[in-house]
């Protein structure tokens, strides 16, 4: 076999690994305790062919942009732990498991309170990470080396600890609108209002001169501090003429219970903008 023909093996090993890891799904992607429900359910269902090795971890982390609103994880802001991560009081049971094929398990989470939290939001991410149980290792056979390879997939999600009376909301400081084709975008600087993270929706409406919707997009945001937001749409089939960009956001969101959404009002702020 030449090397051109095992990089071919490799890469399809790879890409079928990485289609079978695909298949561990986790359920809900947020979720919340407070005083009145001290539990929360956290359901991982195996979708492939074979067994798979669970374990999880909970780091605190936090998003958070640059000034053009691209958003990266932040994990070592030890400033912002201190104030906000309940990750040293989380309790799950099980943390580490076998996942047979085709199966479920539901990880019940609590938390354990360490200290005395004052009235606001509290949270960690909730590192679920799978791989397919690993084979038993047999003997090698003549200088053959057969080597094993294991693929590991990692899925984030959320949990919030809820203490006390809560409030958020968000002011907008300004927004401009960089037109680049298909991947233009309205970018606004915000600043967050109260004691805990603000969780809803950032809405885009593009009029024309003449007060028509041309162009409507809307992303989920989690904001935790003074930040940059950005939300992108196809500028590439707008005529030339003036534009009126009309940006929102509200605190409502498609993937949580609006029940568990700290409420504030809506805000929202024009940009006019034209297109040659």
């Amino acid at each position: 076999m030449n090397l051109s023909e095992k990089l071919f093996i490799v890469f399809i090993s790879f890409f079928c690994a990485s289609i079978l890891q695909a298949q561990v799904s986790i359920s809900p992607t947020s979720l919340f305790i407070d005083h009145q429900q001290k539990f929360a359910t956290l359901l991982v269902m195996n979708g492939t062919d074979s067994k798979q090795e669970v374990s999880l971890e909970f780091p605190f982390a936090y998003p958070d942009a640059d000034s053009t609103g691209q958003i990266h994880m932040v994990y070592d802001n030890q400033a912002m732990a201190s104030k906000y991560s309940i990750a040293d009081g989380v309790k799950g049971f099980p943390r580490n498991f076998i996942l047979e094929p085709g199966k479920r398990q539901a990880i019940r989470l609590t938390v354990k309170p360490g200290k005395q939290y004052k009235d606001g939001m509290y949270w960690t991410r909730i590192k679920t990470i799978s791989n397919p149980e690993s084979p038993p290792v047999g003997p090698a056979e003549g200088n053959n080396i057969n080597p094993q390879i294991t693929f590991k997939f990692e899925q984030v999600t959320t949990l919030f600890y809820k203490v006390g009376k809560l409030n958020t909301g968000l002011t907008i400081q300004g927004i401009k609108v960089d037109l680049n084709g298909e991947k233009s975008a309205v970018i606004t600087e915000v600043n967050v209002e109260g004691n805990s993270p603000y969780l809803g929706t950032m809405n885009l409406d593009i009029k024309d001169a003449s007060g028509k919707s041309v162009l409507t997009q809307r992303v989920f945001v989690s904001i935790y501090m003074n930040d940059t937001r950005r939300i992108e749409f196809n500028g590439s089939g707008l005529k030339s003429g003036e534009y009126t960009a009309e940006l929102s956001f509200t605190t409502e969101r498609g993937d949580i219970p609006q029940k568990d959404i700290v409420q504030a009002p809506p805000v929202s702020q024009n940009v006019r903008f034209s297109v040659q």
